[in-house]
């Protein structure tokens, strides 16, 4: 049984990143018509929900409230069209557009692939801050890091594959990411979630092999019967923007590939498009625990989104999220590394290699956290307070402050 969730999820709690975003354009305005000063220019995604705008605001916001002054210069979307984030947030980042810096004294910041770095352009340093998700790096892309004066990379898994590739180790730096530990957390409301049961596994994800929507789908249909009180609950969208139809996708794997007919399958609930990212704390504790088998990540951050929710996570035992998922705090899906599908769907992983969840592990895995449900929640609270006191934002902006002070000095 598949349903496609199309009720209101809204809000009723404002998140603490509206309390930096206040502070921000309080800073910001102060300056922004003033004299050229030395700070930072960020290039990059600011808007909508892709996991570089979801890292890129929090520190833009966190920076100007450190008195760092800031100039952003937002990537595909110039504007929150898809109205995600708060008035105040909006204010700040418009302030933000304006700020006069003096980049022959600041800090040029790409945060993007890197084979969209700008190689050409003049700063007193220029930085990069990027990312990839298998054993490998893309053609061109060693060339254009180390064209940077410094390659910053958000897990200790990536650090090993830029050096492996050829970037080299004097320009590359290990920055991980933070988590807003008191928007993500136990206390959040639930939704009311049509057609939830008594147990309900989520998974966050773009519908891309890479997330692995095939392994998580074969083994929550073999493990679990129709009649048994558990779902699954799907938050996705597809490849093509947040409004893309990922329900053929599907019905199609589940009944031509899967071979099981809809109505013996166990509940699959569809939630569709994008949601508030006031609102999407809610959708953790809507749930009981995270699954996601993924084949490669970067860093992870809806697992570190999960694990500040307090919820148990099931997810893959290779990648980015190794920095901060460990036995004591998650379940770890066996995996074996091979080479990415001959029929890849996204061409610039051809010929690298990832990792390969272990479909009857994940099933042990999943039965195991849905029959011992005090075991899983006391992994959930481990996981929270290693959140909290290793990866909160508040933790780890200290550095990354530090870091541009450095640079800037």
């Amino acid at each position: 049984m598949v349903e496609t969730l199309t009720a209101d999820l809204s809000a009723s709690s404002a998140p603490t990143i509206e309390k930096l975003a206040s502070q921000a354009a309080e800073s910001v305005y102060k300056t922004a018509l003033g004299a050229m000063r030395p700070g930072v220019w960020l290039r990059g995604v600011i808007y909508g929900a892709s996991g570089y705008a979801q890292e890129n605001l929090p520190i833009v916001l966190a920076l100007s409230r450190a008195g760092i002054p800031v100039r952003i210069d937002p990537l595909m979307a110039q504007h929150d069209t898809q109205n995600l984030l708060p008035l105040e947030t909006k204010i700040a980042l418009e302030f933000m557009k304006l700020q006069p810096i003096d980049l022959t004294r600041g800090v040029y910041f790409q945060a993007v692939p890197a084979h969209d770095f700008i190689t050409n352009i003049y700063g007193r340093r220029v930085v990069g801050r990027t990312m990839f998700e298998t054993d490998s790096l893309p053609a061109g892309w060693v060339e254009k890091c180390n064209a940077m004066d410094e390659i910053w990379v958000p897990s200790y898994f990536n650090y090993k594959v830029f050096l492996r590739a050829g970037v080299d180790e004097k320009r590359l730096r290990w920055m991980q990411e933070g988590e807003d530990t008191e928007l993500f957390h136990p206390r959040n409301v639930p939704f009311k979630i049509p057609g939830a049961r008594g147990f309900n596994f989520l998974s966050v994800f773009q519908w891309t092999q890479r997330k692995g929507p095939d392994v998580l789908l074969k083994a929550f249909i073999e493990e679990f019967k129709a009649d048994e009180d558990v779902s699954l609950i799907l938050r996705t969208y597809g490849r093509s923007g947040p409004d893309s139809d990922v329900t053929s996708q599907l019905l199609y794997y589940i009944e031509k590939e899967l071979n099981v007919p809809l109505e013996k399958t166990p509940p699959i609930i569809l939630i569709p498009g994008q949601i508030p990212n006031r609102d999407i704390p809610r959708l953790y504790t809507s749930a009981d625990c995270f699954v996601l088998p993924s084949r490669g990540e970067g860093w992870g951050r809806p697992c570190t989104e999960a694990l500040s929710s307090e919820m148990s996570v099931i997810a893959t035992r290779w990648g980015g999220q190794l920095d901060f998922l460990t036995d004591e705090n998650s379940y770890l899906i066996d995996c074996i590394e091979v080479p990415t599908a001959h029929d890849i769907d996204v061409e610039i992983f051809a010929g690298h290699r990832w990792a390969e969840p272990c479909v009857d592990h994940l099933r042990a895995l999943m039965r195991h956290v849905f029959e011992n449900r005090a075991e899983a929640k006391e992994k959930a609270r481990r996981g929270r307070r290693d959140i909290v006191e290793k990866f909160d934002w508040s933790v780890i902006i200290a550095r990354w402050v530090k870091e541009f002070e450095r640079l800037l000095g």
